[in-house]
């Protein structure tokens, strides 16, 4: 549920408390002479709060005011915090930390219900003016719209920011969502939709912001998935640049917000979605004093004379606000109508300009600059003009390259600009390739680009902020459109090359990164590839090779989408329509939709055939014996891998992804057919060159295959450890497969070990995560039928309400937390006796697991015979049995994880 708890501070809204800055603010101007009222009027607070901040030694403490809590439920967030830095921390240890005044009992079911939960990173409120972990620079001037838009959040269930470009309102929303964090059970997601330009696309865009892999294909399908994500969870969802993805919004999120009562939306965009329940907060520029301020920290007050002072600080070693640049400063934040992007783009030209140059050379431009829209707010102009003006101070390579890189709709690096941007025979309009990084150097001190670096291998991208973007797309003349789009799409085709050459190798790591950065320029090329004039045939190119990008960092839903567009807008026969047709095929087999994969592999077949390439060939049979394999026609799944075996082999790419992905199925083949030792020589084999070439990814299914054989070769310890071992592996990608497979071994191996509560926490996580993409384990009916047997096992032993539970624990457990549980070696039970039976039921069960008899119960603990026999109905039935003997053997398994009975 929603921890309404978080809200604004008191005194932001004019109550009782104050937060470390105003405390500071207050006692500084009472030791400068300002009288209580006057600080109480200019800060918009009562006198008592005044004097309460005078009287007190010290600023305020919100963790002490947190300690004073007695309610029970007031324990969430600090139990998440605690977990999200140590998940393995006991409960008694929570207890001992946070000061639990109530028995243990009732603390661990709060423990259970908060590892079942995303663990919200540790986040406390910043001080007003602090900077959170994403932002570059200080927070300036906005205390009251934070405190209006967390009172909106906590009081309406849809929240929309409106406001021109550049005035902050992206800023503002990932601030309150930054603080909002522990107050959310389930968390706080943002996801950026300006690189979006395909409203069918919003429901995926979406379905990937939450980690959500589904194998459905349509938009419906898709709003379907996220009902179900989100109907019982309490999250609050901020989406950022939405103005161009109005419609499609609405459309989602009126039956998204009826379906998740929990839900709670905030939006970034420069019109109101137009939804009845809508909660509009417009955002204004900062505040801007009407005539110079009698003093620097009089005008300090304003936000916008503050933000400004920063910004230029930060540029401009030594700057101060002082009298001589008082007056100028105060002219130039009105003439700039406190837009705080046009502000800081006019800070920057600190560094080559003194402030009255800054402040006349921007009157000049504002007397050229007025032939927008006059009908319009005059600050779209201002900001209009701003942006100009940066324009201007570029040198003309430059401008050439800020519209010129307008063509990636993110992030990009040097490698990027310099194949599509760069001059050459066949651009001539490009950059030099000798003047490339002076420009890009000059735009990113200019603040045109911003610099990001990668934390992990320190390598440098470039961004534009949005509204630097449309400014540069709106100057780039039609024809260098055309010619970039198409560049860029060259380039695309290039990297996919690369990474399918070098995939099967040590790099899968930052591989993963860069799919993952680089999904909104993807993307964006196959929408121009399949747009009217666009190239088909190089979409089917994109999305038929590298086929595995999409199930390790993207989605194989939005794969399947767009190889059925590309298959559709590119008919005729040819090797690039094989390939894709096979790639289809393969995606549709892994989702278990095998009416659709034999469809695809035929057609395939057929081109792969007349286009006489070995290796296109080998593509298609493989994929057609991966069909016949999940459709447990294990004889022609043979003959057809052993010839794509041999395709392969003659067209020279035994040492790729493709046969090391071929070897692991021939494996899982072998074991459908009770070939153990061919199967296991298979996996050793492909094991062992995963592991010389330094690869991960298809090593985890090779694990995952052996601990197969190790489980049906009744080597239960052996199994555990690779089962182990195959989940470390996989936890390095965002491969949903991977991961369903390995939870289910780890399942299966726990019902071997006799861990039945363990195997029904573990199938129920296996089995949410198989569902969101397709059917079970490939739609096998082999593998789903070896799957009942464990899961009958646990569902008699434990009784159905029992293994129930477990379950949809296990189905509803996010991805890091099923981690951590399948890879602990001995996890605490969900449930303990005392939460199913009465402490006079678990009394009797124990006697019943000593052997005793009603009569012989009775007479111990003077009872009729009647009561024990209502006792031990009521204990069966509460528990699922139908016979004495299997209420003996839970209470045997209950007694080996506690001692001490339930009082």
């Amino acid at each position: 549920m929603l921890d309404l708890r978080w809200s604004v501070d008191d005194d932001e809204l004019g109550g009782r408390t104050v937060d470390t800055e105003t405390w500071l603010d207050i006692r500084t101007r009472h030791a400068a002479g300002a009288a209580i009222k006057a600080i109480a009027r200019e800060k918009g607070i009562s006198r008592n709060t005044v004097r309460r901040a005078l009287q007190s030694d010290a600023p305020p403490n919100r963790s002490s005011a947190a300690a004073r809590r007695s309610g029970a439920d007031d324990v969430t967030a600090e139990i998440q915090a605690l977990l999200a830095v140590e998940p393995g921390l006991s409960a008694p240890e929570i207890a001992r930390r946070i000061g639990w005044p109530h028995s243990l009992t009732a603390l661990k079911e709060r423990v259970r219900a908060a590892r079942s939960r995303p663990t919200p990173a540790v986040v406390r409120p910043p001080d007003p003016g602090a900077r959170t972990a994403s932002e570059l620079t200080s927070f300036v001037g906005r205390d009251r719209e934070l405190a209006e838009i967390r009172l909106a959040v906590r009081s309406h269930r849809l929240v929309t920011l409106v406001g021109p470009g550049g005035v902050g309102k992206s800023r503002l929303a990932r601030r309150v969502a930054a603080e909002a964090t522990a107050a959310f059970a389930d968390g706080v997601r943002t996801i950026e939709l300006a690189p979006l330009r395909d409203p069918e696309l919003v429901p995926q865009a979406l379905l990937d912001g939450f980690g959500i892999s589904t194998g459905e294909t349509t938009p419906a399908s898709a709003l379907q998935s996220l009902v179900e994500h989100l109907q019982h969870r309490a999250v609050l969802l901020v989406l950022d640049d939405t103005e161009h993805l109005l419609d499609a919004l609405a459309g989602i999120l009126h039956p998204l917000l009826r379906a998740a009562p929990s839900l709670r939306v905030l939006i970034t965009t420069r019109q109101a979605v137009g939804m009845s329940g809508e909660h509009v907060l417009p955002i204004a520029p900062l505040a801007v004093p009407e005539t110079v301020p009698a003093s620097a920290a009089e005008a300090l007050r304003h936000p916008a004379v503050a933000l400004f002072a920063d910004r230029a600080a930060s540029v401009l070693s030594g700057f101060a606000l002082d009298p001589t640049t008082l007056p100028d400063v105060v002219e130039l934040c009105r003439r700039l109508d406190g837009i705080p992007l046009a502000m800081e783009l006019a800070a920057v030209r600190l560094r080559v300009l003194s402030l009255r140059q800054l402040l006349s050379r921007l009157a000049d431009r504002f007397t050229v600059l007025t032939g927008g829209d006059r009908a319009g707010p005059a600050r779209h102009r201002t900001l209009l003009a701003t942006v100009t003006w940066s324009h201007e101070l570029c040198t003309t390579t430059e401008r050439v390259l800020w519209s010129h890189a307008t063509v990636f709709p993110g992030s990009f690096d040097l490698d990027a600009l310099e194949a599509v941007c760069a001059r050459d025979a066949t651009f001539p309009e490009g950059v030099a390739p000798t003047e490339l990084l002076d420009a890009v150097s000059g735009l990113t001190s200019k603040s045109i680009l911003i610099r990001d670096e990668d934390d992990q291998d320190g390598h440098v991208r470039f961004r534009m902020l949005e509204t630097i973007r449309e400014f540069g797309r709106e100057r780039l003349p039609e024809a260098a459109a055309r010619t970039l789009t198409a560049r860029h799409l060259a380039y695309r085709l290039a990297v996919h090359e690369q990474l399918d050459d070098e995939w099967y190798g040590p790099d899968q790591a930052r591989w993963v990164r860069r799919m993952k950065i680089e999904q909104a320029d993807l993307r964006s090329a196959l929408t121009h590839a399949l747009a009217p004039g666009g190239d088909p045939v190089a979409a089917l190119r994109l999305v038929g090779r590298p086929w595995f990008q999409w199930s390790v960092a993207l989605s194989m839903t939005e794969h399947r989408r767009w190889l059925t567009r590309a298959l559709a807008a590119a008919p005729l026969p040819g090797p690039e329509r094989a390939t894709a047709l096979a790639t289809a095929a393969f995606v549709a087999s892994l989702q278990g939709d095998h009416p659709a994969a034999e469809g695809l592999v035929k057609e395939a077949l057929t081109l792969a055939e007349d286009t006489g390439d070995p290796l296109r060939v080998a593509h298609a049979r493989h994929a057609a014996g991966l069909t016949a394999f999940f459709s447990d026609d294990f004889t022609a799944a043979t003959r057809l891998f052993d010839e794509a075996e041999g395709l392969y082999r003659a067209a020279g790419a035994a040492s790729g992804v493709l046969f090391a992905s071929l070897d692991v199925q021939v494996g899982l083949l072998r074991i459908s057919c009770g070939d153990l030792d061919a199967a296991r020589d298979r996996l050793v084999d492909v094991h062992e060159r995963s592991c010389a070439a330094g690869d991960s990814w298809i090593r985890s299914y090779a694990l995952d295959a052996l601990g197969f054989i190790a489980l049906l070769s009744h080597d239960v310890d052996r199994a555990r450890r690779l089962a182990q071992e195959a989940l470390r592996a996989t936890s390095r990608f965002d491969d949903t497969i991977g991961l369903s497979l390995a939870l289910d071994l780890a399942a299966w191996t726990a019902a071997a070990d006799g861990r039945y509560e363990r195997c029904a926490v573990l199938l129920g996580a296996a089995s949410s995560r198989w569902g969101s993409f397709g059917n079970q384990l490939y739609g096998s009916p082999d593998w789903q039928a070896r799957r009942q047997g464990y899961e009958q096992q646990a569902r008699e032993t434990l009784g159905d309400p029992i293994f129930e539970t477990a379950f949809q624990h296990g189905a509803s457990t996010n991805a890091r937390d099923i981690l951590d549980y399948a890879l602990a070696h001995a996890p605490d039970p969900l449930h303990s006796a005392e939460e199913y039976l009465t402490p006079r039921e678990y009394e009797i069960a124990g006697l019943v697991a000593r052997g005793m008899t009603n009569r012989e119960i009775a007479e111990r603990l003077v009872l009729s015979h009647r009561t024990v026999e209502g006792h031990i109905s009521r204990a069966l039935t509460k528990l699922g049995f139908a016979r004495r003997s299997q209420l003996a053997a839970w209470m045997e398994r209950t007694r080996t994880r506690t001692s001490t009975p339930p009082t």
